[in-house]
């Protein structure tokens, strides 16, 4: 009965019911959107590192990501992928050759990172193939290839089958060259990676510095599920001890900080919406107080108890808190959806938001568990709020309430 009684009391002014309802939706729609956008973005960041740098898991020689000391090679690398691949969660493992270098050309020179890879092989770990804005993707067995990023064939001044020649070290500490044609250039969220990171055929590396078949600096893994990565990490550190397995957030630990930093920035800037918002329903509750003094003054009058009135202004202030909430969160759930289908096209800002690698098309997308956080967050906040219009309501005298004084 008193549910009953309480939600009728709601809409016995319409007018100022709707205007906090819709001042709570509003509020709340600008929050969630807000943060799933944040979340788009530090979810799309993860892909990518995961996608095109780290995989999920890398295993190498310990101390070779220092300085990437040629020496520090891991031998044997055929047999270790295959058994790798076997572990449950594994989607799939490539070994790279990685090795720090000099691109030159006519118009200057870049320091860069040359990975050597098995091109078949490499897709079960990498996205490289599918980010191609000019050429291919290793697509006929011609030595000396070498696919680059548009930001490092900017620097270099340089085109599709442009040649670049590179300096590096052997294994014995001799300096060599070698000259490779560009087939493929490609583009990422992260400029700086693409102004660094170059890719050619582990088998022309190999010939150039002379390492062993078998022979890899790094094997990369990826996984089918990302939640697995710490039990898949644990299973590849008891098989190979010797070997340093490293998961991505070890590889990019700042990666890691920014995406736990964006889910606690979602839950206080939410939470600093409702502490406002909650003033407006205090505000709104005092005046149906004021408006009611009469009538609450007749039914104290009469013998109803005052815990009776206090719960049901609380019940009150509950329901207008939770009918915003909803309205909100139908408008948001619709909102994020449409958002993430079709994506938020950022490109006029592109050159800067890439320089920290995010993409330019922005897909907002939030968990399950965050609304069922945040509708137990209103409730608290309604009940905090109607705590002082109740207690108002309660502290009223019978007899000059009933006279309206």
């Amino acid at each position: 009965m008193l549910l009953r009684v309480a939600w009728r009391n709601v809409w016995r002014n319409k007018a100022r019911s709707m205007v906090i309802v819709i001042a709570v939706a509003l509020g709340l729609w600008g929050g969630i959107f807000s943060d799933a956008f944040m979340q788009g973005m530090s979810q799309q960041l993860v892909h990518s590192v995961i996608y095109t740098q780290t995989g999920n898991i890398q295993l190498n020689q310990p101390g070779f990501l220092v300085n990437h000391d040629m020496a520090l090679t891991i031998p044997n690398t055929d047999s270790i992928v295959t058994q790798v691949e076997n572990i449950p969660g594994v989607a799939g493992a490539a070994t790279d050759i990685q090795i720090a270098a000099m691109a030159s050309t006519a118009s200057g020179s870049a320091g860069i990172m040359i990975n050597g890879i098995n091109p078949g092989e490499y897709v079960k770990v990498n996205e490289l193939n599918k980010m191609l804005t000019e050429g291919d993707y290793f697509k006929d067995s011609r030595a000396n290839q070498i696919v680059i990023g548009q930001q490092l064939a900017d620097k270099l001044k340089v085109k599709l089958h442009s040649r670049i020649v590179v300096t590096l070290q052997t294994t014995a500490g001799n300096i060599v060259y070698g000259a490779f044609r560009i087939t493929g250039i490609y583009s990422t969220s992260s400029t700086d990676f693409d102004g660094q990171t170059v890719y050619v055929r582990d088998d022309d590396i190999r010939t150039l510095v002379n390492y062993l078949p078998g022979q890899a600096s790094i094997i990369t893994v990826l996984l089918h599920n990302n939640d697995d990565t710490k039990k898949v990490t644990d299973a590849i550190r008891g098989a190979y001890p010797n070997l340093q397995v490293q998961p991505w957030m070890e590889l990019s630990p700042l990666l890691q900080m920014v995406t736990g930093t964006v889910q606690q920035t979602a839950y206080i800037f939410v939470g600093i919406i409702l502490i406002a918002l909650a003033f407006g329903i205090i505000n709104t509750m005092l005046m149906a107080v004021l408006d009611r003094t009469h009538e609450i003054g007749m039914l104290l009058s009469i013998g109803m108890k005052p815990r009776l009135i206090f719960s049901m202004f609380m019940l009150e202030t509950v329901f207008l808190s939770l009918t915003g909430a909803a309205a909100g969160m139908a408008v948001s759930i619709g909102s994020i959806y449409w958002f993430g289908q079709k994506g938020i096209n950022l490109s006029v800002v592109a050159q800067g938001i890439n320089a920290f690698g995010y993409s330019s098309v922005v897909y907002p997308t939030l968990g399950v568990d965050f609304y069922a956080d945040l509708a137990l967050m209103v409730f608290v906040i309604a009940m905090i709020a109607g705590v002082f219009p109740a207690r108002r309501a309660i502290r009223l005298k019978p007899a000059e309430a009933v006279r309206g004084d």
